[in-house]
């Protein structure tokens, strides 16, 4: 009988987490001795199998201060639990958790699995657990690394080779919704997922209006909470949606909701492999969903041939429109449209929503826990074949990366000298009764973009909140993992038209401005700039 560790930092919140939980549930059914070591201060929410062991995989900034290689202790202790629990095969789940696993490697199989499109991340996220060298260097001295999908995988080759073979796709395994057949639904339509950028829930909103005018029994039901949700409310309010639009926050029987609807629907910027859409899947309902990266069209039966497509494509069960990209908060686009008219489409025709309710069911077997815990032991625990490893190589990389580890904080001095001179101007700016509104009032400048959604864009949009000045947009490179009501879009968006571009990074401004000058015509102008014209 071997030893699994199951390396996670939590287990409540997203997919990742709830597929660790019930890979424990498998891989104890299967005989093996689980352990799952995760941070035990943090509650536990979902159903898991095994023995709980705590792993804090905080990094301690103040150890680093004291000149304690933080990543090197940490490295450590993980390594110790794995020789105390005797562990034969070590799994771990999303970044940070693999980076410890592999560095921590001795003579156990190491797993590491992903839940992103890791080439998309790497792009914003700069830190050394998803930066190219350690996805292209480190992770090849792996055993295996998982992919959700194959959307993921062949994004992974693509930018970072697999020379050992060692990538393969596993899909997150999905227990069926117990839901009862239900032949007289109502015009409902559900999104699940929690309130966040990423899976930008205004757009679907702004497309219900639209599906409202041409279906006027219809409602619209989104599942999960998050910082989100003050700003999907105003949304409503501001369509006037109040009536037609419920949103019950987290809630703990899904198979209710998803008994009762017609139709899912999805408008995220990018998804691995939704979880939330398998579920729905397994409860006989189809999907709407723009075409986001990820593994949305593996999973309803979608060819990934056709690319930025302008048009739907039907599936076996569900139904792609094209990708949605940002726009005026106040206008309805295109692509938003078009997601309306397929929600719709299916609302109305029930021959066609049925014969895709029944493919659906037939789908999400695929995705159950026998396949998927078949798929680990028949493909992943039953090669023996060890393959030969530089050791030697091995071991350098390892000393790279946790001799040059450096903690965000301690590297970003430039950052903080340049933001602590602008607040000192900010502040006197404040204390002499001024605003940086002054600055756009004297101009008539009424819409603006931000670039960057840091402390400084926090402090300005503070600051403005209560004038006619409208954000069109925020530029920004970590957009995934930003938390605005208004558009927030990256570097390879089309820049759209405004008044002027504001740049809070202050201590970059320059690099910017010349990485910008050949995007836009729009003006670029430096916070700091600001500050020091109304101080004058």
């Amino acid at each position: 009988m071997q030893n699994i560790a199951l390396i996670i930092n939590t287990l409540q919140g997203g997919g990742a987490e709830r597929c660790a939980a019930d890979l424990s549930l498998i891989f104890a059914q299967r005989g093996f001795r689980v352990f799952l070591f995760t941070d035990l201060s943090i509650k536990t929410a979902y159903e898991y199998a095994g023995t709980l062991v705590d792993y804090d995989f905080a990094l301690s900034i103040t150890k680093f201060k004291q000149g304690i290689n933080s990543l090197q202790e940490k490295v450590n202790e993980l390594k110790n639990l794995k020789n105390k629990y005797n562990i034969d095969i070590a799994i771990s789940f999303m970044q940070q958790a693999n980076y410890l696993n592999i560095l921590s490697k001795n003579q156990e199989k190491v797993i590491l699995t992903t839940h992103s499109v890791n080439s998309e991340y790497a792009k914003y996220d700069k830190s050394v657990f998803w930066s190219d060298e350690t996805f292209r260097d480190l992770y090849q001295y792996a055993d295996f690394i998982t992919f959700p999908s194959d959307f993921c995988r062949n994004d992974w080759l693509a930018h970072y080779g697999d020379k050992n073979n060692i990538t393969r796709t596993i899909y997150n395994p999905v227990h069926r919704m117990p839901v009862k057949k239900n032949d007289k639904k109502e015009n409902i339509v559900i999104a699940i997922g929690r309130m966040h950028s990423i899976k930008r829930q205004w757009h679907l909103i702004k497309a219900f209006k639209l599906v409202k005018e041409m279906c006027p029994d219809s409602r619209l039901i989104i599942l999960g909470d998050g910082e989100l949700r003050p700003e999907l409310e105003s949304v409503i309010s501001r369509l006037h949606l109040e009536n037609d639009v419920e949103m019950p926050g987290n809630v703990k029987d899904v198979s209710f909701y998803l008994e009762k609807a017609k139709v899912f629907a999805m408008t995220s910027r990018c998804e691995a492999m939704p979880c939330s859409v398998l579920e729905a899947l397994s409860a006989g309902v189809p999907v709407v969903s723009c075409d986001s990266p990820g593994g949305i069209r593996e999973e309803l039966g979608i060819s990934a041939v056709q690319k930025n497509i302008l048009e739907p494509l039907i599936g076996e069960c569900g139904i792609i429109t094209p990708y949605i990209s940002e726009n005026s908060a106040n206008d309805i686009s295109r692509e938003e449209e078009i997601l309306a008219e397929e929600i719709v489409h299916l609302l109305k025709d029930d021959r066609l929503r049925i014969k895709m309710a029944q493919a659906a069911c037939a789908m999400a077997q695929k995705f159950s826990p026998d396949v998927i815990g078949s798929v680990w032991t028949d493909e992943v625990f039953s090669d023996n074949l060890r393959r030969e490893a530089d050791t030697e190589a091995f071991e350098r990389t390892k000393k790279k990366h946790i001799e040059s580890y450096q903690e965000p904080e301690a590297a970003d001095v430039k950052l903080y000298v340049s933001y602590y001179r602008l607040l000192e101007k900010w502040m006197l700016l404040h204390e002499k009764g001024g605003s940086v509104k002054q600055y756009f009032m004297m101009r008539e400048m009424k819409n603006i973009i931000i670039y960057g959604l840091g402390k400084m864009a926090n402090h300005l949009l503070e600051d403005i909140k209560e004038s006619n000045i409208n954000v069109v947009c925020a530029i920004d490179i970590g957009a995934i993992n930003k938390y605005s009501y208004f558009p927030v879009i990256t570097l390879e968006e089309d820049i759209p038209g405004a008044d002027c571009i504001i740049i809070t990074p202050v201590h970059e401004t320059e690099s910017i401005m010349q990485n910008l000058k050949d995007r836009t015509s729009v003006p670029l102008i430096s916070l700091s700039d600001i500050v020091d014209e109304c101080l004058h």
